[in-house]
């Protein structure tokens, strides 16, 4: 039997993220799903890049790695330097990895589709969560212009 395991939101976490796939392989899990956010926060972003490659089936794109690599606008001067300190920590080939990183994957597990992204469907920086209400979560489910397929997900993540 196939096990899989999906794992996000490291955010430079070197010695959780070290721990997470140790409890993996004692797990024996086949594939694991990462749904981004491996960088920014903590301060080994280069370190847990070389795990997620190495380990990792798919990797996904998050808010971070988004905010990262995009040319959007920082809210202060923080935020900028932050960034800046994020990016000298990487090489360019990491740089446009990141960049290259999908929105969404999509497969099929036990004739279920099952649909993986960061946040929400339409939006990587979107939230979703149990407070919503049933609308906002069924949303979830629909497909959108970053989605792989037109169908409903069956199974989200």
């Amino acid at each position: 039997m196939e096990r899989i395991a999906i794992i996000s939101d490291i955010h430079g976490n070197l010695e959780a993220l070290k721990a997470v796939l140790e409890d993996m392989r004692e797990r024996r899990v086949n594939k694991i799903y990462c749904l981004g956010d491996i960088i920014a926060k903590g301060t080994h972003s280069k370190e847990c890049l070389d795990l997620i490659v190495k380990n990792c089936e798919v990797v996904l794109k998050g808010n971070c790695e988004k905010i990262l690599v995009g040319n959007i606008a920082m809210k202060s001067d923080l935020d900028e330097a932050r960034r800046a300190w994020n990016r000298n920590k990487l090489s360019d080939e990491y740089l446009k990895y990141l960049v290259s990183l999908p929105y969404c994957h999509e497969f099929y597990l036990s004739g279920r589709l099952v649909r993986l992204f960061h946040a929400t469907p339409k939006n990587i920086e979107g939230i979703g969560g149990n407070e919503d209400d049933i609308e906002s979560l069924y949303s979830l489910f629909l497909s959108s212009e970053n989605t792989l397929s037109q169908e409903k997900a069956d199974i989200v993540v």
